[in-house]
């Protein structure tokens, strides 16, 4: 018998539960049974906590994405590059910490209610993304370019690497980034 929890406790238990399910069957192939199970909690307690399991899913979804703008708001202060680096690097290394999340980000990007969000957060980090070249430009650090252009092709760089990573286990994401960066880095830096 589960013992009495603080409401964010149990949320997050199911929620980590949640993400193991989906990472494992993905959101169709995961049943409200399946993640009771993994967190050791009845249908019921999951229920009270949360409508169904779609809610679930995009309550995942929307942690993720506030842990992330959370981390690079940390990131006020430092120099253009460096403030890119550690964006695109905060973004990569969480997403591969396990391969649940890895996968699960596959199943974000192929559910209809989270596509449209995941268009207003690639929007959003983009044009921070953006916002840092643009104010790396005119302090002379970074050298003439487009900066929505540059967001875009961080963004790709970033997913590129996390795509390979979940289509071949045994491509280390995190071993090939520091050479993807200094290749970039070096393109962006003002002579």
């Amino acid at each position: 018998m589960a013992t009495h929890q603080a409401p964010e406790v149990r949320r997050a238990q199911i929620l980590g539960a949640a993400l193991r399910c989906f990472g494992e069957k993905g959101f169709h192939g995961s049943k409200i049974d399946d993640i009771s199970h993994a967190c050791g909690l009845s249908k019921g307690a999951i229920y009270w906590h949360f409508e169904s399991k779609e809610e679930i899913f995009l309550a995942l979804f929307d942690g993720f994405d506030e842990e992330i703008f959370r981390a690079w708001e940390a990131l006020e202060g430092r120099s253009a590059l460096e403030t890119l680096r550690a964006a695109c690097e905060i973004a990569l290394f969480r997403l591969l910490e396990t391969r649940e999340l890895l996968e699960t980000w596959t199943e974000f990007l192929s559910h209809p209610k989270v596509r449209g969000r995941f268009a207003r957060i690639y929007a959003r980090s983009r044009a921070r993304i953006a916002e840092t070249v643009a104010r790396g430009i005119e302090a002379g650090e970074l050298r003439p370019c487009e900066p929505e252009a540059i967001a875009a092709m961080l963004t790709a760089l970033v997913e590129g690497l996390l795509l390979q990573a979940l289509a071949d286990p045994a491509y280390d994401a995190r071993a090939a980034w520091p050479s993807s960066w200094a290749v970039v880095s070096r393109g962006l830096a003002a002579d």
